[in-house]
C-alpha cells in the first residue's frame, strides 16, 4: 500500500505534467476543472515534520531568549536542563524516526511489514539503544556538538546544539512551507501559460549561454555583468498592427556583477567577501531596415558605440543618449513625431534601450519584467481559477513595447520614402 505523503506526491507531479502537456487554453481550464473534482489526497500530512520543526526551532531560540533576558520560573528550568542532558538519548530517536517517515514518503520502506509507525518506534528504539554505547556521549557532546561550537566561535555544546538545530528547524520550516504553499507556484505557472496562449506566444528552443554569447555579438545591451550572463526565457510571436506586421522574440536576460566587499569590525579585523548581484532585462528582437549601428538609451551605464547625437528637444536630450556611426542615420530616424513618442515611452517603462545593430535588427529592451501577471484565484479556489483563466490576460508592458516599436517603424517608413 502506498502511503498517502507518497501519493500525494504522485497526484502533485502528474498535475505539473498535465500543465506542461497543455497545449491550449482549454487544456488549462479542463485541467484546473479536474484538480477540483480531483479524487485523490493532494495535501500533505506533515504533523510529524512540523513537531520536529517545532523541537528543532525551540532549543535553537532558547539560549537567544535567555542571553536576551528571558526569565522562567526556576521549575521550568530545571525541567529544560534536564530535557537538554537527556538530549543524548531522545534526540537521535526522534532524528531516525523522523528519517524513517522521510525515507517511506520517498517510497523507500524497511522490509518489515506492519504500520508506518511500527518501523518508525524500532527506528527510535534503535535511537535510544546508542547509550548503551559507553562512548556515545563523548561522540554526541564532545565529538560534535562541541566541536561544532568551537568551528562557531562559541563556547559550550549546548551551543553547538542550539546551532544545529537552528540549522535544521530553517530547513525544515521552509520545506514544510513549500509543501503547504504547492498551489501557489503552479497556478503561477498555469497563469503564466494561459497569458502565453492568450497572446500567441510560443516557447523557442535555445542555449541559454550559447544565445546569450550570440546576442553579445551584435548587441552591447548583452555585455552586461563580469560573471554570467545568459538567456532564461524566449518566445517568438507576430504582431499585426495598422501599418506593419512584424515578427518578434521575447527574451528574459539574465546577468550577474560580482563583486569583492570589504568589511572592518570594532576590533579591527577585516573580513573580505564575494558578492554576486543578479539583475534581469526583458527586451523583443526583430528585423528593422530602417537603421543600423546606432542607440537610443535612456541607460547611461552602458558604454555605446559611434558618435554622439544631440536632438533639437532638449526633453528628449535628458532623456535618451543617441549614438551613431553615422550621425545622418540617426537624424533620419528620430524625426520630432518619432522624439515625442519615445519620450512618452521613457515614462512609461524603466531604461528602455533601443539598440540597431549592423545587421537591421532591433533589440529594445527594458528593467520591467514583460511577462509579469497577477492572478486572482488559483488552484486552492479551482472553479473560480478556472473562470478566470477563461479569460483574456493582457501582457499590458509587452503591449506598450509592441506598439513604440510600430509607431517607429511607422515614423520610419514615412522618412526613408520620403528622402529616397
Amino acid at each position: 500500500m502506498i502511503a498517502h505523503n507518497q501519493q500525494v506526491t504522485r497526484n502533485i507531479e502528474q498535475i505539473r505534467s498535465d500543465v506542461n502537456q497543455a497545449a491550449s487554453q482549454d487544456d488549462l481550464i479542463a485541467l484546473v476543472r479536474r484538480v477540483e473534482q480531483h479524487k485523490g489526497p493532494l495535501d500533505y500530512r506533515d504533523n510529524w515534520y512540523r513537531v520536529f520543526c517545532a523541537v528543532s526551532l525551540f532549543f535553537a531560540l532558547l539560549p537567544v531568549a535567555l542571553e536576551l533576558g528571558l526569565v522562567l520560573p526556576g521549575f521550568i528550568m530545571q525541567i529544560l536542563s534536564a530535557a537538554l542532558g537527556y538530549s543524548v538519548i531522545w534526540y537521535p530517536m526522534l532524528c531516525l524516526a523522523t528519517i524513517t517517515r522521510f525515507c517511506e514518503d520517498k517510497g523507500k520502506r524497511l522490509p518489515i511489514p506492519g504500520p508506518i509507525w511500527g518501523r518508525m518506534a524500532l527506528m527510535a528504539a534503535i535511537g535510544a539503544s546508542l547509550n548503551l554505547i559507553p562512548q556515545w556521549p563523548y561522540w554526541y557532546w564532545d565529538l560534535y556538538f562541541d566541536t561544532l561550537a568551537s568551528f562557531l566561535g562559541l563556547w559550550y555544546p549546548s551551543s553547538g546544539f542550539a546551532a544545529h538545530n537552528g540549522v535544521i528547524g530553517l530547513l525544515m520550516l521552509f520545506w514544510l512551507r513549500g509543501r503547504m504553499k504547492w498551489r501557489n507556484k503552479l497556478s503561477d505557472k498555469i497563469f503564466l501559460k494561459d497569458a502565453l496562449f492568450n497572446n500567441n506566444l510560443e516557447a523557442v528552443p535555445f542555449e541559454g549561454k550559447k544565445l546569450a554569447k550570440e546576442l553579445e555579438a551584435s548587441f552591447r545591451e548583452f555585455k552586461r555583468g563580469n560573471d554570467l550572463r545568459e538567456i532564461e526565457s524566449l518566445y517568438k510571436s507576430t504582431y499585426q498592427g495598422e501599418v506593419h506586421q512584424f515578427d518578434y522574440q521575447l527574451y528574459r536576460f539574465h546577468y550577474v556583477e560580482e563583486r569583492t566587499e570589504t568589511t572592518t569590525d570594532a576590533n579591527g579585523k577585516t573580513t573580505t567577501r564575494t558578492v554576486r548581484d543578479h539583475y534581469y532585462r526583458h527586451g523583443v528582437l526583430l528585423d528593422f531596415p530602417f537603421a543600423e549601428d546606432m542607440s537610443i538609451s535612456n541607460d547611461f551605464g552602458i558604454k555605446r558605440r559611434g558618435e554622439r547625437y544631440k536632438s533639437a528637444s532638449n526633453e528628449f536630450n535628458r532623456q535618451y543618449r543617441v549614438h551613431a556611426t553615422e550621425l545622418m542615420t540617426a537624424a533620419r530616424l528620430l524625426s520630432p513625431a518619432v522624439e515625442e513618442k519615445l519620450a512618452v515611452f521613457a515614462k512609461q517603462l524603466k531604461k528602455p534601450v533601443f539598440e540597431f545593430s549592423q545587421q537591421g535588427r532591433l533589440c529594445l529592451a527594458v528593467t520591467d519584467d514583460l511577462l509579469a501577471v497577477k492572478r486572482v484565484n488559483g488552484l486552492d479556489n479551482p472553479k473560480a481559477f478556472a473562470e478566470e483563466l477563461a479569460g483574456h490576460t493582457e501582457l499590458k508592458q509587452m503591449q506598450k513595447m509592441l506598439e513604440i516599436v510600430h509607431e517607429v517603424k511607422r515614423y520610419s517608413d514615412n522618412n526613408f520614402k520620403a528622402s529616397a
